[in-house]
């Protein structure tokens, strides 16, 4: 196969040839054989097409902001001229030190180059590898350029930042941070909260058996004696839940409310884990779209495995691989107009909740119309929390987007105007029984906004 050029270089040649022959002169031949001895030349000479590239570098854990350096080598054996090496990154990272396009002469001799670029992982995600390509051009360019793809099948997977909830160091800060209440269970170890008297049955110890209650209800050889009953301790039960509206998206690719959200979600989740909770996880949508509301009314006519596929949910569990699957999802997770709401997520997650007396932790950016919704949701939650205690039992973290967007000075201003709307609603969500939490991660650290809230 030749290319454009050896055509033209090919027709120039048979053109002066036959002008030289109608015409009888021969300098006119002569200059036609000029091109057919260039083009000759130049088809002895072989294009660059045998070559090796090696890696020295090893890909460890990455997270937000970590800064990755490739290492190559290069060895080209045979042929010559220009050499290019290309290498695709994820649109996602920022290049910020050497390149990741090479080009290089190649002579009679092998060459061996080495070559690196650096990359700063810019969002979270799994991402995908590009190829290596390789590009051997002829010198006079009378040969097609030889191409080679290597398939890189590897990915990368850059976490979110280490856990900032975890930081927690001081004693103070430790017992005022927000704890679930211990479930209660059948079976356990037996706390000091009361619960009923009831009569003795085979088995149970004599120091719970209540002697002044026995006397009172009066004693006969029929009759079994009165015991203290007191409710069991199981493990502590949180429930973490994502809004991944599109309103979350205030501020840039990279720095917005729907990515601080994730970080909240992804630290709560580790340090609640960390302590020994069983914690759950699920993502519900603010602005449902007609299709997923249809879908909920049906599943109440008993069609639940329908609505059960538009849940992402996972009911609480502890250890470290519920804390894999937590971040492996919170890695992939992005906005999205479909999904089912927080109500419809509590109600079909009832079974999981009864009995537990869990810490709702809601993760949100509040509006008009979502808190309507978050107060029904908020409403239906409270019917799985005991109203007896002083602690909260549901948290709201408002994560305030509207300085990510400001830019300028009169988006600064709109901002300010926004903030003193959300101000009032989160003033109307406020109650006893629930904790709100106005977070702007563009100026304020989580661990402080929710201990200088608590106190």
């Amino acid at each position: 196969m030749i290319t454009r050029l050896s055509q033209r270089i090919l027709a120039s040649t048979i053109g002066w040839i036959l002008l030289g022959l109608v015409m009888g002169n021969m300098m006119l031949i002569y200059i036609g054989f000029i091109p057919f001895i260039f083009a000759s030349i130049g088809f002895l000479l072989q294009t660059p097409n045998i070559f090796e590239i090696s890696s020295s570098d090893e890909q460890e854990e990455l997270y937000i902001d970590d800064t990755v350096r490739v290492n190559r080598s290069l060895t080209v054996s045979k042929g010559i001229g220009p050499v290019i090496i290309y290498e695709e990154i994820p649109s996602e990272f920022r290049l910020i030190d050497g390149n990741n396009i090479n080009i290089y002469w190649k002579g009679q001799e092998p060459i061996k180059r080495h070559y690196y670029y650096e990359y700063e992982c810019s969002r979270r995600g799994i991402y995908k590898v590009g190829d290596i390509r390789f590009q051997g051009q002829h010198p006079l360019d009378l040969h097609p350029p030889y191409k080679r793809s290597i398939n890189n099948t590897q990915e990368i997977a850059v976490n979110l930042k280490p856990s900032i909830v975890k930081r927690v160091r001081r004693r103070q800060q430790y017992t005022l941070f927000p704890m679930p209440s211990e479930s209660r269970i059948k079976l356990g170890t037996p706390t000091l909260d009361f619960r009923e008297i009831r009569q003795y049955n085979y088995g149970d110890p004599y120091k719970s058996i209540n002697w002044k209650a026995t006397a009172r209800l009066g004693t006969s050889p029929w009759k079994k004696p009165a015991i203290n009953e007191y409710e069991r301790e199981g493990k502590r039960v949180t429930w973490i839940f994502l809004d991944k509206s599109m309103r979350l998206r205030l501020g840039n690719s990279i720095a917005n409310s729907f990515e601080y959200a994730i970080q909240a979600a992804a630290s709560l989740s580790e340090y609640y884990i960390e302590r020994n909770c069983r914690v759950g996880y699920a993502e519900y949508q603010t602005l449902r779209t007609e299709s997923t509301s249809l879908l909920w009314m049906k599943s109440k006519a008993g069609n639940e495995e329908k609505i059960a596929r538009h849940l992402d949910v996972f009911y609480p569990e502890s250890g470290e691989m519920q804390l894999h699957k937590i971040r492996r999802r919170l890695l992939g997770v992005q906005p999205d107009t479909e999904g089912v709401g927080l109500f419809e997520i509590i109600q079909q997650s009832r079974k999981h909740l009864q009995g537990t007396n869990p810490l709702f932790i809601i993760i949100t950016n509040l509006n008009e119309q979502g808190g309507v919704e978050l107060t029904r949701a908020i409403m239906e939650m409270t019917k799985y929390t005991r109203k007896r205690e002083p602690r909260t039992n549901i948290i709201v973290i408002n994560v305030s987007g509207y300085a990510l967007a400001s830019d300028t000075l009169y988006r600064k201003m709109a901002a300010k105007a926004l903030q003193v709307e959300e101000n009032r609603l989160l003033d109307e969500l406020s109650s006893p029984g629930v904790l709100v939490i106005n977070w702007d991660p563009s100026t304020q650290d989580l661990v402080h906004r929710m201990t200088e809230t608590v106190i």
